[in-house]
């Protein structure tokens, strides 16, 4: 069991930057848009079909103010890291590779639960004895677990959680809550012996089971396999086949793409080896995208960029790099080449002091630099004419 667990350690570790999909602020803001991509007062959020595999304190740190959170899905194996949203009151973490209920008594206003189609067996329905702090839970599923072929699991789970007011979808009467509560003890320790015989027929240790506080057991994938015909290491190796299958045929497209179009197969290769600086270290200007752009000069010592972005492209996709000479934009695209825009300042500028800004209604992104050497005009629009003050005297070494 030792060897299995470093083994799957060292697969998740080889996995990490391979396809699997990291909860992060790029991809959270990503799927914010409806609240102007920011994230500390974000209610709602979608992160249903993203392959993921783990929840991280990304999310939680970034989205404190979660209410309803989509997970379904994905290859996440553990609930984890959600004690910080307190105001969660819908989790939908179905279709994943859970196997116990834990983590999230911190959870005090959780409402709704979904598991549906998980991996959780006999001993991970034991779990559903943590949800008895969440006295706001009222609806639960459950259905496609392992756990809700035993006979008594709907009767276990009532009498369990007496706050329930749905179980998978149905709802609970009267007469099922009376039942349950007056059969709640027996029906448990019938669960526990159903429980450890599961676990023995695939090859776990039954003695852990109902234990306190004890380690999530490994158990052979292949004993798994023939008891159910499916596990969450089966369900996790067929995306990984998936995802080779992919990625070769994407690799045998792009080939088919560079044959049939010669020139832009040379265009690509020359994008890919270019250097943006010259021999003498001047910045070298490139357009990539063929963005439009407008660049001027106001009476106040300002620099003024625009570029013609699209109206929907993410700005997170954007990634600013200000000189006191010119500047460079690239738009980060996933699984494509990154474009580059670069081009020289019609002056030197306070590169420390630029704004930007991105344009609601169209898109554009403007940028605003202070010139470095810039003393205001003497003679305004007007014609009129004013008084010189010590800062339009410009240093000389004499003065120095």
């Amino acid at each position: 069991q030792e060897r299995q667990g470093e083994k799957r350690e060292r697969e998740r570790e080889r996995d990490k930057g391979r396809g699997m999909v990291q909860i992060d602020e790029k991809l959270l803001r990503g799927r914010a848009e409806h609240n102007d991509c920011c994230l500390s007062n974000l209610k709602e959020v979608s992160l249903h079909q993203q392959n993921i595999e783990g929840i991280n304190r990304a999310l939680t740190r970034l989205c404190p103010e979660l209410q309803i959170l989509y997970l379904q899905h994905n290859l996440i194996a553990k609930i984890e890291n959600m004690r910080r949203l307190k105001e969660l009151d819908y989790l939908n973490m179905a279709i994943n590779n859970i196997t116990k209920i834990e983590g999230l008594e911190r959870n005090e206003k959780l409402r709704k639960l979904d598991l549906t189609v998980n991996f959780i067996d006999l001993d991970g329905l034991l779990g559903v004895e943590k949800l008895k702090v969440n006295l706001c839970l009222e609806e639960l599923y459950l259905l496609g677990n392992p756990c809700c072929e035993y006979d008594g699991y709907r009767l276990f789970v009532i009498g369990t959680l007496p706050q329930l007011k749905k179980l998978d979808g149905n709802q609970v009467t009267a007469s099922e809550r009376i039942l349950a509560q007056q059969g709640l003890k027996e029906l448990r320790e019938r669960l526990v012996v159903a429980a450890k015989e599961r676990v023995r027929q695939k090859g776990g240790n039954a003695d852990l089971v109902d234990a306190a506080e004890v380690d999530e057991q490994v158990v052979d994938s292949d004993d798994e396999r023939e008891v159910y015909g499916w596990s969450p290491e089966i369900r996790l190796a067929d995306y990984k086949k998936d995802l080779k299958r992919e990625e070769k045929k994407q690799e045998e497209q792009r080939r088919i793409d560079r044959e049939r179009d010669p020139m832009r197969a040379a265009e690509e290769d020359a994008r890919a080896n270019r250097t943006l600086f010259k021999e003498d270290g001047t910045p070298r200007q490139c357009n990539d995208g063929k963005w439009q752009y407008k660049v001027d000069e106001d009476r106040e010592g300002n620099v003024r960029v625009d570029i013609d972005f699209p109206k929907f492209m993410d700005s997170s996709m954007l990634d600013l790099d200000v000189q006191p000479t010119y500047f460079r934009v690239t738009v980060r695209k996933p699984e494509k080449q990154d474009k580059i825009l670069q081009l020289l300042f019609p002056a030197e500028v306070r590169s420390g002091e630029c704004q930007a800004q991105r344009s609601h209604n169209t898109g554009n992104l403007v940028l605003t630099v202070p010139k470095l050497h810039w003393t205001k005009p003497l003679v305004d629009e007007g014609g009129a004419r004013r008084r010189p003050t010590a800062a339009d005297r410009i240093p000389t070494l004499e003065g120095r």
